[in-house]
C-alpha cells in the first residue's frame, strides 16, 4: 500500500472520513495514478473498511458479492469526485 494511503488510514478517527467525498486531495491524487487492478483492490479495501460491521463470530460480515458491489459504488463515487474537481 502506498505510504500516503497508510498515513491516511492510520489517522482515521471516524468512518465518514472513508467516504470518497471526504478523502484528502493527496489520497485522491494517489488513487487516480493507480493501475485499474490496483485501484479496484484499494476501492474494495476502503469500501469494506467503511461498511463492514464485524460480528462476534466473524471479522468480515460482508459477502463477496456485497464487497464487489460496494467497491464498484465506491469507484463510481471517486470518479464523480474527480470529474467535479476538474
Amino acid at each position: 500500500m502506498h505510504p500516503v494511503l497508510e498515513k491516511f488510514l492510520a489517522g482515521i478517527r471516524a468512518l465518514h472520513q472513508l467516504d470518497p467525498k471526504n478523502l484528502p486531495q493527496e489520497v485522491v491524487a494517489i488513487l487516480v495514478k493507480m493501475s485499474p487492478e490496483e485501484l479496484f483492490k484499494t476501492c474494495t479495501q476502503l469500501a469494506v473498511l467503511w461498511h463492514n460491521i464485524p460480528t462476534k463470530d466473524s471479522a468480515l460480515s460482508l459477502s463477496g458479492e456485497e464487497m464487489q458491489t460496494l467497491a464498484e459504488q465506491y469507484l463510481q463515487a471517486l470518479i464523480a469526485r474527480v470529474k467535479e474537481s476538474r
